[in-house]
């Protein structure tokens, strides 16, 4: 994986901050150039804030990795059980809400590794299902996904800050 010491680790309450500025960066980084520096503004202020990241990362219905590159933070995944869409009632499923990559580390392997962390995690908890939901215009997320075996099985509205956004959501089984 081009020279790269990868290392995922489970996301402690001490590891708050870190978390804090890589999901700043890491989302600035992905979105900035299609949102407003408003819209921007009160996405990170509502969901990457001190008290609500720790308390996502204490709620037992969530699981958080930090991904390190050479011993620097370079991305992270968020999975939540929270979520329940309609269409996959009766299945045992988890979402993969967040899994985001420093621009400087992308291409390196690292979303695949992330990814495969969740498809992991997943498994050895007992989900059959694997879920996310993923901007309509990110087409080059959309193609990874495609790629990784995910198919789009509905979609729904995201608001970042006060933009109302279409997502598709896509679906991977697990199979142990």
């Amino acid at each position: 994986m081009h020279g790269y010491n990868f290392c995922i680790k489970k996301v402690l309450p001490c590891d708050v901050e870190v978390l804090r500025e890589l999901s700043i960066a890491s989302f600035r980084e992905t979105y900035h150039a299609h949102n407003t520096k408003v819209d921007m503004e009160l996405h990170n202020d509502k969901h990457f804030n001190l008290r609500q990241l720790l308390g996502e990362i204490e709620d037992k219905g969530n699981w958080f990795f930090i991904a390190e590159v050479d011993n620097i933070p370079a991305g992270y995944i968020k999975l939540r059980t929270s979520e329940r869409p309609a269409s996959l009632q009766g299945l045992k499923h988890i979402e993969l809400e967040r899994i985001y990559a420093l621009k400087r580390f992308q291409g390196a392997g690292l979303g695949k590794l992330l990814l495969h962390k969740c498809i992991d995690t997943g498994i050895k908890n007992g989900y059959e299902v694997l879920w996310l939901g993923v901007w309509k215009q990110n087409e080059k997320a959309i193609a990874f996904y495609t790629k990784q075996g995910f198919s789009i099985f509905a979609e729904h509205t995201f608001i970042l800050g006060k933009d109302q956004q279409s997502d598709w959501l896509m679906k991977k089984a697990l199979n142990p």
